[in-house]
């Protein structure tokens, strides 16, 4: 077996990591990781609430929030995030992607991070929706 062949079996087989993909209505789509380690609560209630379809808010320069009626406490909280992660926001159930590195008034849960085309949720504006999904492995359907 290559080095790629066992990282790929890696990545399949990770108890933590879970795969999601995020389509945009007219605008594309995009893969994100959830990681259950960094917040297991949170990140549960949220594959437990998939498929979650909201129209979006954007805080220009800073992130893009999906409402999705979720609700959990503060687990693991951070204020500080970098682009490309994503976070969940207690005090209204927003899921939050991060456009810039943020420093935030409130705690947010991080719970994973953007893992390609992040230019589809840089070109996002108020009113588009989004769909978060759990990515589904082809070869395992089979």
């Amino acid at each position: 077996m290559s080095s790629d062949e066992h990282a790929a079996a890696r990545k399949e087989t990770s108890v933590s990591r879970v795969e999601c993909k995020v389509t945009v209505r007219g605008k594309g789509e995009f893969v994100v990781e959830l990681y259950k380690h960094l917040a297991p609560i949170t990140v549960n209630a949220i594959m437990r609430a998939l498929p979650i379809n909201s129209r979006v808010t954007v805080y220009p320069r800073a992130m893009v929030c999906v409402l999705t009626g979720i609700k959990t406490g503060v687990e693991k909280q951070r204020f500080e995030f970098s682009k490309g992660e994503i976070a969940f926001l207690a005090a209204n159930g927003s899921i939050c992607f991060f456009t810039a590195n943020v420093k935030s008034a409130s705690p947010l849960n991080p719970v994973g991070k953007l893992q390609a085309n992040h230019e589809v949720l840089e070109r996002l504006t108020a009113g588009d929706v989004m769909e978060l999904s759990q990515a589904l492995d082809i070869g395992a359907q089979m």
